[in-house]
């Protein structure tokens, strides 16, 4: 079953909180719940924060890379346990159901329908336009206002997108094209007097997704990362510290345990394939998923792991329910198709479990 205690233990966006804190110290109050990181921190002239995507904590521990050294901690990521999901919790320093993007399929029940949150198109990006966003005030904002010099390191193909646009200040953005280009930026003059980078790192859930965990091009994508790291950590001669973590782990999915859904417009499903939004009635979401193994959540079990919803815009985009897929299955809803080996959106320890890796050159 859930663990109903899943809100209350430590997770992503305390680690943001806490390295936020840090950079912006008297500038502005930013509430903490945990110390998860080690002393040093309050040493460091500059913070680097790498987003591993995909780098979860099973899945590194189980191998025999250097990087497990300086593991200190694991913590939760977000739930769902999603890219677009757990950036937005790191830009906001909010749970998924207080920013609002609560899924990597979303479904508006006032305008837009379903949306895919992590690629927009130009009709549901106006999504973003709601009020409920453009009150909110992201991290980057605040580095803005308070003349922190920072910088934010996306791959070139991600920058100017609807997602990107949302969280981050454009001023504040570097593409990158690869990690050499990524180090030649990192080098640069106005880029070592910066107080804090964050840098989006997806290759090594790109390579889960298509090849699978513990495949040989998972193990290479791991040593590159490796080798990134320890050139990141000491190509400045300020004090640095390099924190790392992940928006989640990967399981692999054998072809038996995969199951697509056959249902009417009766049935709105989406969210993500191991942790399944649907709005409909009960009856019929039950004779849909009869034969998938896993357990339907209602709204008052789902608040445990999501939360409550707090206004009308978040009614509008609440789930009626949520059925968690049993572990080491998934679900094909109807808008997808792609038959990758790696998923993650569910709360096993794999996808859900994510490191708190720690490194300075001091």
């Amino acid at each position: 079953m859930i663990n109903s205690n899943f809100l209350k233990e430590s997770n992503l966006v305390d680690l943001s909180r806490e390295i936020f804190q840090y950079v912006v110290q008297d500038k502005q109050k930013i509430d903490t719940r945990f110390q998860l990181l080690s002393e040093d921190l309050y040493e460091a002239d500059t913070i680097n924060f790498i987003l591993a995507d995909g780098l979860g904590y099973e899945n590194l521990i189980s191998t025999d890379s250097y990087l497990n050294k300086n593991v200190t901690k694991s913590i939760n990521t977000t739930f769902p346990s999603s890219t677009n999901v757990a950036l937005s919790s790191i830009a906001f320093m909010k749970n998924p159901i207080d920013h609002g993007l609560i899924g990597y399929y979303m479904y508006d029940k006032l305008q837009y329908g379903l949306i895919n949150a992590l690629n927009w198109n130009k009709e549901n990006k106006n999504f973003l336009l709601n009020n409920h966003f453009q009150k909110q005030k992201s991290i980057w904002k605040i580095f803005k206002e308070n003349k922190i010099y920072a910088s934010n390191f996306q791959p070139r193909n991600l920058v100017g997108t609807p997602l990107s646009d949302c969280l981050y200040e454009s001023s504040s953005t570097i593409p990158y094209d690869d990690a050499q280009n990524l180090l030649e930026l990192l080098s640069e003059s106005t880029t070592l007097e910066n107080k804090f980078n964050f840098i989006y790192y997806p290759l090594i859930d790109v390579t889960a997704h298509i090849f699978g965990v513990h495949s040989e091009e998972w193990h290479i994508e791991i040593t590159k990362f490796e080798k990134l790291v320890n050139e990141i950590s000491n190509i400045s001669n300020k004090k640095t510290k390099t924190i790392i973590s992940a928006d989640h782990g990967l399981i692999n999915i054998d072809a038996e345990s995969r199951h697509t859904l056959n249902y009417g417009d009766d049935l709105q499903i989406y969210g993500d394939q191991r942790s399944v939004y649907i709005n409909g009635s009960e009856e019929i979401v039950l004779e849909t998923f009869s034969e998938i193994p896993g357990v339907l959540l209602e709204q008052q079990e789902l608040s445990h792991i999501l939360g409550d919803q707090k206004n009308e815009f978040l009614k509008s985009i609440y789930p009626d329910f949520c059925f968690l897929v049993e572990d080491n299955n998934i679900i094909y809803p109807k808008h997808l198709s792609a038959q990758l080996k790696g998923y993650h959106g569910g709360l096993s320890k794999g996808e859900i479990k994510i490191p708190i890796i720690e490194l300075s050159n001091y």
